[in-house]
């Protein structure tokens, strides 16, 4: 399996391919995207020590001098102990031993997202299984925390188009990014694996959690363009995912100039159409004119 390494990453700076393997394993490098968001290098606790009885606020305040937010979850249901969830996590130590002087049993959450992203994948489910057992081979060694329930935890650094979700890699295969947390369970001494390693997250999972959105086939023909054809373009932009929407409006002009070469509506009428409704889609008027200008020289020059 692998070595098990300590509790927490005292991280300073992200790995690079060119670096050399780590010499000690409380040496793991990682940054903050956000700029000047760095933690601190520091001793990790052995495991043995937390599973001779070392209880979690030792663990807690660990984490926060070496600049990694903590707060307190519930041991049973995992969910925050604090009002604000993990948006209150915290390096102060005043506040984290206050913290667990009042829930000494407490788990910690960790949020994710500035210092790492996260893969968690339920093993309780034989879908999540089979997922690892296809893409074993395809994850680079990157530290990976067991899981109270049987599962894993694979951190990687930080990504801005890792975000939280749910089965988009595979049923019972989570991610955690900006806006989630995990518990940190080396603290309570369940296993760790390349603990000084914090891989960059591989290219082929950042393609599945960010497909390309499917192209938009026109249902017009070589007719003339009427009223119904042209409520259909529009309804095209109307519907317009993010991240869709430039495209759907650049399609949508081009057909609504269909219209203006047929004389069916004047490009005056075309302009306000697009504008109306690329409006209700959240587009800036700037952004339509342009677009909507470029759809019309397509099909008209």
């Amino acid at each position: 399996m692998g070595d098990v390494a300590p509790s927490a990453p005292p991280l300073n700076r992200k790995i690079e391919s060119s670096d050399p393997p780590s010499q000690c394993a409380d040496e793991l490098p990682v940054t903050s995207r956000r700029a000047g968001s760095r933690l601190r290098a520091g001793a990790d606790t052995d495991r043995s020590a937390i599973l001779d009885g070392r209880p979690p606020w030792v663990e807690a305040l660990e984490l926060a001098r070496r600049g990694i937010p903590v707060f307190p979850c519930d041991q049973r249901s995992k969910t925050p102990l604090v009002a604000s969830g993990f948006k209150a996590a915290t390096t102060d130590p005043d506040r984290v031993h206050e913290w667990w002087t009042q829930q000494p049993a407490a788990l910690i959450g960790v949020p994710t997202g500035d210092n790492f992203v996260v893969i968690d994948v339920d093993l309780q489910h034989v879908e999540a299984v089979e997922w690892l057992e296809n893409n074993r081979h395809r994850l680079p060694p990157t530290r990976t925390h067991a899981t109270r329930s049987g599962g894993k935890h694979f951190l990687f650094a930080p990504h801005n188009k890792v975000r939280c979700s749910a089965g988009k890699l595979g049923r019972h295969v989570d991610t955690r990014g900006d806006g989630g947390y995990i518990i940190w369970w080396p603290a309570v001494g369940l296993e760790v694996l390349h603990g000084d390693v914090l891989a960059p997250v591989p290219d082929w999972i950042i393609e599945a959690l960010n497909p390309k959105p499917a192209p938009i086939v026109t249902r017009f023909s070589t007719s003339t363009p009427t009223s119904g054809s042209i409520r259909g373009a529009l309804r095209v932009l109307a519907d317009a995912r993010v991240g869709e929407r430039n495209r759907a409006l650049f399609w949508a002009s081009c057909r609504m100039a269909e219209a203006v070469r047929s004389r069916t509506i004047t490009e005056s009428e075309a302009l306000d159409l697009v504008l109306a409704v690329g409006r209700q889609v959240g587009l800036l008027d700037q952004e339509i004119i342009r677009t909507a200008k470029s759809g019309f020289k397509e099909v008209l020059q």
